[in-house]
């Protein structure tokens, strides 16, 4: 997309996620750019490079039993997991067989998982990975649903995050609000675009851009 900018990874060069500024709307806020992760989160290359750089925030002092992959971050998961299982002497999950699932999500956007499952989450150790995170409602949710599921979270993986915590539980990123000039996120109520008459450019979900 022409007006979108490419940001790099202060950490990682090979770590890159594109913005597009604008007036977007998601389904709890209103933002100033939209994040684009499509390549990281389907390009493998891309993807492995974040899941492997997300595991040395946990490898050594988190065990983990299992990953709960949100919004489409599976390949990244899958990495993540191979990262956090290595065979590194120092490592608390050193060659340990880790579980990475995806849940459903009802009609009210309550967290679901099947019996099948439940064994994977019950009384686990479980990592969050979620590709994006604007105000941290989503992962709200998601932590109440792992709560009823009996889950203990060890922590809230993220590509990118506007939030550095979410209800206690601190979340590790790869790129802040900090690392996209003029990034802002605001509740429908506040927002100076509607204020000023601007137009929405497009509505914003984890699958992509819908443009209006």
């Amino acid at each position: 997309m022409e007006r979108a900018i490419t940001i790099t990874s202060h950490q990682n060069p090979h770590l890159q996620i594109s913005a597009i500024p604008g007036h977007f709307v998601t389904s709890h806020s209103h933002i100033s750019h939209y994040v684009d992760l499509t390549v990281m989160k389907h390009q493998h290359m891309m993807a492995q490079e974040a899941g492997l750089a997300l595991a040395e925030s946990f490898a050594y002092h988190k065990e983990i039993d299992t990953i709960v992959c949100i919004e489409g971050s599976e390949v990244i998961g899958a990495f993540l997991a191979r990262g956090l299982a290595k065979s590194d002497l120092i490592s608390v999950n050193r060659r340990k067989e880790l579980y990475v699932i995806t849940p459903e999500f009802n009609s009210n956007m309550q967290l679901i998982f099947r019996d099948n499952l439940e064994p994977m989450i019950h009384d686990k150790n479980i990592l969050l990975l979620i590709p994006s995170i604007t105000t941290g409602k989503a992962i709200h949710r998601t932590l109440e649903g792992m709560a009823y599921y009996g889950a203990h979270v060890q922590g809230i993986a993220a590509v990118f995050s506007a939030q550095e915590q979410v209800d206690g539980v601190e979340i590790t990123r790869l790129f802040s609000a900090l690392d996209i000039p003029g990034y802002e996120t605001y509740s429908y109520r506040d927002c100076p675009y509607c204020k000023a008459g601007q137009k929405i450019d497009g509505l914003a979900n984890s699958f992509g851009i819908s443009h209006m």
